[in-house]
C-alpha cells in the first residue's frame, strides 16, 4: 500500500488567487467607491513666525461662500462643501480621485493667539488663515547694558 502525498506550494496558491482577483477586477469600472459625496479632509499646512500662526488649507473649486469658519473657546472650526460641477453627475465616471462633499476640520489654538484679529484670504484654491499672536506673548529682545 502506498500513500500518495502532495506538497503544499504557497507560490502556486498565491498565483492562482492573484489570477482570480485580476479577472474579477477587470469587470469593474475604475472608480473609487469610497469617494461618492462623503466627508473628506482637505490637506493643511500650519506655519509660524514671530508674529503669527498661519493655517493653509487646500480647497480647490470651493466657493468662499461655501466655507464656514468660527472660533469658540480657542477652537477654530472650519467646514464647508465642494460640489461636483453641473453636468458631471450625468456623466459616466471612469475614475474619481478628487474628493467631493462636505468637509470639517478643527484646530485647538494656543492661548497666545489674539482671536479678535484672526483673518483669512482665499487665493488660487488655498485658504490662508492668519492667527496673530498677542503682543505680550511675542518674543522680545531687550538690550542689557553692562555698567
Amino acid at each position: 500500500m502506498s500513500i500518495l502525498t502532495t506538497a503544499y506550494d504557497p507560490i502556486a496558491t498565491f498565483n492562482t488567487l492573484n489570477e482570480w482577483i485580476n479577472g474579477e477586477l477587470q469587470d469593474l469600472p475604475a472608480t473609487r467607491f469610497l469617494n461618492d459625496e462623503k466627508e473628506w479632509y482637505p490637506a493643511v499646512d500650519i506655519l509660524e513666525n514671530e508674529d503669527a500662526f498661519f493655517i493653509k488649507v487646500e480647497l480647490p473649486e470651493v466657493d468662499e461662500q461655501a466655507i464656514d469658519m468660527k472660533i469658540d473657546h480657542q477652537v477654530l472650526s472650519l467646514s464647508g462643501e465642494r460640489k461636483m460641477e453641473e453636468g458631471e453627475e450625468t456623466c459616466h465616471i471612469r475614475r474619481r480621485e478628487r474628493s467631493y462633499g462636505t468637509f470639517a476640520r478643527t484646530f485647538r489654538l494656543p492661548d497666545s493667539v489674539d482671536t479678535d484679529k484672526v483673518h483669512a484670504t482665499m487665493k488660487q484654491g488655498i485658504l490662508t488663515i492668519t492667527l496673530p499672536k498677542k503682543e505680550e506673548t511675542k518674543p522680545k529682545t531687550v538690550k542689557v547694558e553692562i555698567k
